[in-house]
C-alpha cells in the first residue's frame, strides 16, 4: 500500500514541479487539475499519505518524505481505483453517519461543524465530536480515534 501511495505522491509532485505545496493546492490538484478522484477522496488520500509518512504536513504545507526523483513512475500514471479501497474510511464520514443515526440533518450538521471549526480554529472531526456531544449523541467510542487522527496530522 505504501508503495502505491509513494508512486502517487511522486507522480503528483513531479507533475507540479515543486517539492512543497499547500494542502489546498494538493487537494485541488489531485481532484480538479489531474481529475484523479473527487475532492473528498483526495482528502482521504492525503490523510492516508500523512499517516503512512509518505508526505508530511507542516501547517498548511505538504511535502514528500522521500526523494521523488528516485521513484519509478509509469508514463501517464493515474492512481488505480483500488488505491481508495485500501485507504481506511474517512473518520469524518463515520461522524456524519453517527449524526444521521441521531436524526440530525446532514446539511445542518455539516454547516454547524464548519462554523464550529472556524470559530474555534480546530479540526473538522473535533468540531463534529463537539456538535454530536452537544446534541446528546454518545461519541465516547470515537474520541480516541479522533484524537489519534488529529495527533497524526
Amino acid at each position: 500500500m505504501s508503495d502505491e501511495l509513494r508512486i502517487c505522491a511522486a507522480a503528483f509532485f513531479r507533475n507540479k514541479g515543486k517539492n512543497v505545496i499547500t494542502e489546498n493546492e494538493f487537494l485541488m490538484g489531485i481532484s480538479m487539475n489531474n481529475r484523479w478522484m473527487p475532492y473528498g477522496d483526495a482528502e482521504r488520500l492525503l490523510s492516508s499519505m500523512i499517516t503512512s509518512k509518505v508526505v508530511s504536513k507542516d501547517g498548511e504545507y505538504v511535502r514528500p518524505c522521500f526523494d521523488v526523483a528516485a521513484v519509478n513512475v509509469p508514463v501517464g500514471y493515474k492512481p488505480s481505483k483500488d488505491i481508495l479501497g485500501k485507504i481506511p474510511e474517512d473518520l469524518f464520514q463515520t461522524l456524519i453517519a453517527r449524526a444521521s443515526a441521531a436524526d440530525i440533518d446532514k446539511k445542518d450538521f455539516l454547516s454547524s461543524c464548519r462554523s464550529i471549526q472556524k470559530r474555534m480554529d480546530i479540526d473538522i472531526e473535533v468540531a463534529a465530536l463537539i456538535l454530536l456531544r452537544d446534541k446528546g449523541a454518545d461519541v465516547s467510542d470515537l474520541i480516541g480515534k479522533v484524537s489519534d487522527l488529529v495527533k497524526g496530522r
